[in-house]
């Protein structure tokens, strides 16, 4: 009875191993993931808004720029790279991880006399992934372009509670890095997109890392073959999406500035953040598949030195 079941499942993984090759996807070729943050001056429109009943923010809604020159200094973000890609573990050929990130941002484009949250200045737009490979003719070739911006629809809550949301405004799936079969050819994506923070308070006490908020994108059964007739409609709806969570807005750190009095005065910074993005893509797992994934230390001492060829490739 042993040997028959040692047969059945020789007979199965041996016939998983000769069809990989019906597998499509995995462009991780040279693979690279970069973020490029967006910024704006004055992302958020004062004048337009409503008029409140308190009053330190319906002066702040008619003033003009001019008002801020002095405090002007120091706004272009240096955006250099925080998080670089994480290969998945090549015993789950279904599932594949990375990561993008960004650090030495700015969220304002000024300095500010009137506090921590105050959000005048606000220049985040957004930011865009892109994840390139190299492909079979040794080309760069682009995998995804994701865009995700400021949800302005919100801007009210951005002023009274000090939380900004954000919407995904393009999807563009070429590549995917996890492997693909061709009978079944669609994706599940999970993105995790988290903001945080490194500042100092009037007390003289340093956080450093602090976790600001974290937004969740998932998609699921995404197509992939640009002929199905679900492929336009299924990216159009992506268009416009708010992502599930939210974040607060980034705390100014205390410090100093130098007037045009000459005079050294408490001002408070532009806000240095760091936004982190993983992002996990999964095909639909046969039955097979699962069974190979689950049991593969197993399989590969049955079957010996071939099939480790085989299944590593």
């Amino acid at each position: 009875m042993k040997t028959f079941y040692t047969t059945i499942f020789l007979f199965v993984a041996w016939g998983f191993i000769t069809t990989s090759c019906k597998i499509s996807g995995a462009a991780t070729n040279s693979e690279t993931n970069s973020m490029k943050i967006r910024e704006k001056p004055e992302i958020i429109n004062y004048a337009s808004i409503k008029r409140q009943e308190i009053p330190s923010f319906s002066d702040r809604a008619s003033q003009s720029r001019g008002f801020f020159a002095p405090l002007l200094g120091g706004a272009v973000s240096l955006a250099t790279n925080a998080v670089k890609k994480m290969i998945a573990n090549q015993r789950r050929k279904y599932t594949a991880e990375y990561s993008f990130g960004l650090t030495d941002l700015y969220f304002y484009d000024q300095l500010s006399l009137e506090s921590v949250f105050d959000p005048v200045g606000l220049q985040f737009e957004g930011f865009i992934l892109i994840r390139t490979f190299l492909n079979k003719n040794n080309q760069t070739d682009t995998a995804l372009i994701a865009r995700f911006e400021l949800d302005t629809t919100s801007t009210n809550e951005i002023i009274n509670n000090s939380i900004f949301r954000l919407k995904l405004t393009d999807f563009d799936m070429r590549h995917t890095k996890a492997k693909v079969s061709r009978r079944h050819p669609d994706i599940n994506m999970d993105f995790e997109i988290s903001f945080k923070t490194s500042y100092v308070n009037e007390m003289g006490q340093l956080f450093d890392n602090v976790p600001l908020g974290k937004f969740y994108l998932s998609l699921r059964n995404a197509p992939l073959n640009k002929s199905d007739t679900a492929y336009t409609p299924y990216y159009e709806r992506l268009k416009g999406r708010r992502l599930e969570g939210k974040s607060f807005i980034v705390p100014r750190s205390f410090g100093y500035y130098k007037g045009e009095s000459g005079n050294v005065d408490k001002s408070y910074s532009q806000g240095s953040y760091t936004i982190t993005a993983k992002v996990t893509e999964s095909s639909k797992d046969r039955f097979v598949t699962k069974i190979l994934v689950d049991n593969s230390n197993l399989v590969i001492d049955m079957l010996g030195k071939q099939a480790t060829k085989v299944l590593t490739k």
